[in-house]
C-alpha cells in the first residue's frame, strides 16, 4: 500500500490545529469562569448538630429516620467539608462573628445576652452585607438576623442588606408562627398567626402530650415566607443579570418559647411509633426546612443559573437536644465530645456543604479547616475586592473554584466563649487545645487525627505544643471590659474596689 505523504501531512496539521484551538477555547473558558462573579446563597441553620445530617453518616438512627433528600442532593452534587467550624459555641456569638467577620477573641459578642452588642453600632468597619454590596452584589437577609441580643431595625439595616425580612432578636425568633416580623425595618402583621387561631398548637412545656401541628389553612410558617421572598429576589436579580448574595438565617430546628416547635404537618413522622411527639415535630421541622432548600435549588435550576450560583448550607453551632427533652434516640454530634455551649468539637464542629454545578466536583470532600467568619472575605474575593485588615478570616474561593493549590492556609483557629465557664480553644493542624478560666485553668491537648472524641488528654506528653497553644490563647484574646480572662486581663478599678470592700467586711 502506497501512502500519500502530502495528504497525511495536511491531516496531521489540521488535527494539531484542532487540538490547539480546543486547548485555547478550554483555557479561555477556564479564565472566563474565574472572572465570572457567582451568586452566593448562604443557608445557616440553628443548632443542627452534624450527627443529625444524614449526608455526614455519623449516626445510624439519624440516617434511618431523618429525611433530607434536598440536602442530600446538595451533597451528591457538591462538596462536603469535614473540618468546618462555627463562629462560636452558641447562636448570638457565632452569628456575631459571621456578621462582623471577627473571630471570637475580637468579636463584640462572646456570650448570649438579652442586651445587644453595642460595639457593633454604629459599625466601626463594614459588616457582612456591606462587604457583599461593595463587591457588587445585590444583598438580602432573611430570618434570624440579629448578631446578639434584641436589636433595633436600623442596626440590622446597618449590616448592609438591600432587603431584609425577619426578627430583631434571637429570642422572639424561636416561634415559627409569630404574630409579626419586620420587613426592611417596618413591623408587619401576620394575620393568620393570631394567638386565638393557633390555640392548642403549642406543645405544653416539658410534656409530650399534644400540640406541635398547625392545621391546614391556618398560620404562616415563617420559613416558607422567607423562601417565597428569597425566590422573588433571585428571579428579580437574575432577570437584570445582577449578582446576588442571600443570607438565609434559618431557625430550624431550634425550639423554646414563646411558640416553640410547630410545623404545618408531621411530614410523615407520625408513622414512627418509637418517637415521642416532640421528636416527631423536631424531625418534621428538619424535613420542612429541607423542602425549602429544594425550592431554592429548583428555582436556581429553573432559571438556568445553577452554573453561576453557589449554595452553601451549614449550622451556627453544635447540637442541642433539649427541645425534645434530651432522649437518647439520636447522636446529635456523632462521636464528637459535648454539644452546644462548649468549645469541644461537639460544640463548634458543624456541617458545611457547598454546591456549584460545573465548578465544584460532585460528591467531593474537603478537609480544609474553615469557619463562618471566612464568609466575609470569600464574598469580597468573589467580587474581585481585596481582603482588608478588619477581616479575621480567609477566602475559600480558591477551594470552591477547584484551585486548592491557590488556597491560603491558616496556621490555626481560635475561639473564646463566656458561658459554662470562661472557655478558650485552639485548633492547629492535628492538635486541639482547650482551657477554662484563663491562666488559672489547665490546658488540655488532643490529637484530633487519632482522637476525634477528645477522650485522651495528652498535654503532659507534649509540653512544647501546650506552651505554643497557650501563647496563641493570650495573643488572640482582645482586652475587653466585659470579656475578661483571669491572669491575662488587667484588673479594672471597679474590681479592685469590690475586693477591698470584701476584705473590710
Amino acid at each position: 500500500m502506497k501512502l500519500n505523504f502530502t495528504k497525511h501531512f495536511h491531516i496531521r496539521n489540521m488535527l494539531g490545529l484542532f487540538i490547539n484551538t480546543f486547548a485555547v477555547i478550554s483555557f479561555s473558558n477556564s479564565v472566563m469562569a474565574e472572572k465570572i462573579q457567582p451568586n452566593i446563597i448562604y443557608i445557616n441553620t440553628d443548632d443542627w448538630g452534624i450527627g443529625k445530617v444524614p449526608a455526614y453518616q455519623m449516626d445510624e438512627v439519624s440516617q434511618k429516620i431523618i429525611k433530607t433528600p434536598n440536602i442530600d442532593r446538595l451533597r451528591k452534587g457538591g462538596m462536603k467539608f469535614t473540618r468546618a467550624y462555627a463562629g462560636n459555641a452558641v447562636c448570638g456569638p457565632s452569628r456575631c462573628s459571621l456578621m462582623s467577620g471577627k473571630h471570637p477573641g475580637n468579636a463584640a459578642w462572646r456570650a448570649n445576652s438579652k442586651e445587644p452588642p453595642v460595639e457593633l453600632w454604629p459599625p466601626k468597619h463594614p459588616m457582612l452585607g456591606s462587604v457583599a454590596r461593595d463587591a457588587g452584589y445585590a444583598t438580602a437577609g432573611f430570618g434570624k438576623l440579629s448578631a446578639g441580643g434584641t436589636e433595633k431595625p436600623e442596626t440590622i439595616t446597618g449590616y448592609g442588606f438591600d432587603y431584609w425580612l425577619g426578627f430583631l432578636s434571637h429570642f422572639d425568633c424561636r416561634d415559627y408562627y409569630p404574630h409579626h416580623i419586620y420587613e426592611n425595618g417596618q413591623q408587619i402583621e401576620l394575620p393568620k398567626n393570631r394567638p386565638d387561631l393557633l390555640e392548642g398548637t403549642i406543645i405544653p412545656s416539658n410534656k409530650n402530650t399534644s400540640g406541635g401541628v398547625v392545621p391546614p389553612g391556618v398560620g404562616t410558617f415563617t420559613e416558607n415566607l422567607y423562601v417565597d421572598k428569597a425566590i422573588e429576589f433571585i428571579k428579580k436579580n437574575s432577570e437584570i443579570k445582577k449578582p446576588f448574595f442571600i443570607y438565609l438565617a434559618s431557625t430550624v430546628p431550634h425550639g423554646g418559647m414563646p411558640g416553640g416547635m410547630r410545623v404545618p404537618d408531621m411530614a410523615g413522622y407520625d408513622q414512627y411509633e418509637e418517637l415521642t411527639l416532640r421528636e416527631k415535630v423536631y424531625c418534621a421541622l428538619m424535613t420542612h426546612h429541607d423542602r425549602n432548600v429544594g425550592r431554592i435549588i429548583d428555582a436556581v435550576e429553573d432559571l438556568g443559573i445553577q452554573n453561576n450560583t453557589i449554595i452553601m448550607w451549614t449550622s451556627d453551632n453544635g447540637d442541642e437536644d433539649s427541645y425534645y427533652l434530651r432522649t437518647d434516640t439520636f447522636k446529635g454530634n456523632g462521636d464528637l465530645r459535648m454539644y452546644k455551649r462548649y468549645l469541644y468539637e461537639g460544640g463548634i464542629r458543624v456541617p458545611l456543604i457547598a454546591w456549584w454545578p460545573g465548578t465544584i466536583e460532585s460528591n467531593s470532600t474537603c478537609d480544609l479547616p474553615t469557619t463562618q467568619y471566612d464568609l466575609m472575605p470569600t464574598l469580597a474575593d468573589a467580587g474581585g475586592k481585596a481582603l482588608t485588615e478588619e477581616m479575621d478570616g480567609i477566602s475559600i474561593m480558591p477551594t470552591l473554584r477547584g484551585k486548592s493549590e491557590q488556597q491560603t492556609k491558616r496556621e490555626y483557629l481560635y475561639w473564646e466563649f463566656y458561658e459554662r465557664g470562661k472557655q478558650q480553644a485552639v485548633h492547629m493542624g492535628k492538635w486541639k487545645s482547650y482551657r477554662k478560666n484563663g491562666l488559672k485553668g489547665k490546658t488540655e491537648l488532643y490529637d484530633l487525627s487519632t482522637d476525634i472524641s477528645e477522650a485522651k488528654n495528652i498535654a503532659k506528653d507534649y509540653p512544647e505544643i501546650v506552651a505554643r497553644m497557650e501563647k496563641i490563647m493570650e495573643k488572640e484574646h482582645t482586652v475587653h471590659p466585659r470579656w475578661r480572662l483571669p491572669g491575662i486581663d488587667p484588673e479594672l478599678e471597679g474590681d479592685q474596689k469590690k475586693r477591698k470592700r470584701g476584705k473590710n467586711k
